[in-house]
């Protein structure tokens, strides 16, 4: 998910979408956004900073500003032995175990459709996006769809977080188990989010973003936000957070990547992004 923060920072976070289920509403304290002492803890089995967590309208859950999550998926995680997870104590690339399938000679297309109702330079901006992806030459490879698409990118009003962020962006999620990319993700229509959203490179940057999330890619500063000026650790949870060899191990909160949780207007890959994008696929 892309948020714009009250503060001035622009924030980039992932979100994962799925179908919501009714909870228990047992010591449901009397904000409705804030969670229940069981909540929490249900947050916390499942991986996640319980104190950045909070309770949607929808009645799903928006875990540490970047992952919407309903109850069953978060049960489902608490349930994952995270033998596979690999915590360390700096910002480096990191992916999530599931990435998607590639063959063993050639490359694999990804289409993605824009959805109607978006301004002309959203358009260009996915253009220019996909070109960098695919100027690349990984195993995967972007192709613009019309009609259908493996990634659907929607609008919609995204309104805001409890601590007054603009939330520009949110991604289905991550690759499924069997191989396939996220089923796309969603862009704020709301005036804040807009308002952001003005130039070609800047639509290019958040939908660059919310890509990466969709084909694997976690926070490259998942650890502690640093690029947001925070020291908040999102957690691996059940969908996995594993260093990506070649990437620096020590980075800046200033420091340039498709992948920081916070932006810096800067919509090209740097050298250790081309490195994670290359050794991943």
């Amino acid at each position: 998910m892309k948020k714009l923060l009250t503060s001035g920072a622009l924030m980039l976070a992932l979100t994962g979408t799925f179908v919501s289920c009714k909870k228990s509403a047992v010591d449901t304290p009397a904000d409705p956004r804030s969670l229940s002492a069981e909540e929490k803890l249900m947050v916390q089995a499942a991986g996640f900073n319980q104190n950045w967590a909070e309770r949607t309208t929808d009645g799903n859950y928006l875990i540490e500003g970047d992952m919407l999550l309903s109850a069953e998926q978060l049960r489902e995680m608490g349930g994952v032995s995270p033998f596979y997870e690999l915590i360390v104590a700096n910002e480096e690339h990191y992916r999530t175990t599931n990435i998607v399938s590639t063959p063993a000679t050639g490359q694999r297309t990804i289409t993605v459709r824009l959805g109607s109702g978006f301004p002309a330079h959203y358009s260009t901006g996915l253009d220019q996006a996909l070109a960098r992806y695919n100027n690349l030459n990984l195993k995967i490879r972007f192709q613009r769809v019309t009609s259908g698409g493996n990634i659907v990118i929607s609008g919609a009003n995204l309104g805001t977080t409890s601590s007054g962020g603009c939330i520009l962006g949110q991604a289905a999620g991550f690759p499924t188990a069997s191989g396939n990319p996220s089923s796309g993700f969603t862009l704020s229509t709301s005036s804040c989010a807009t308002s952001y959203l003005n130039t070609a490179n800047r639509a290019d940057e958040v939908i660059a973003h919310e890509i990466g999330h969709c084909i694997g890619f976690r926070h490259t500063d998942y650890m502690n936000r640093s690029s947001c000026g925070q020291n908040v650790n999102e957690g691996s949870a059940g969908v996995g957070a594993i260093h990506i060899p070649g990437t620096p191990t020590t980075v800046t909160g200033s420091y340039n990547s498709w992948m920081m949780a916070c932006t810096n207007g800067n919509p090209a890959f740097g050298s250790a992004d081309n490195t994670a994008l290359n050794y991943v696929y």
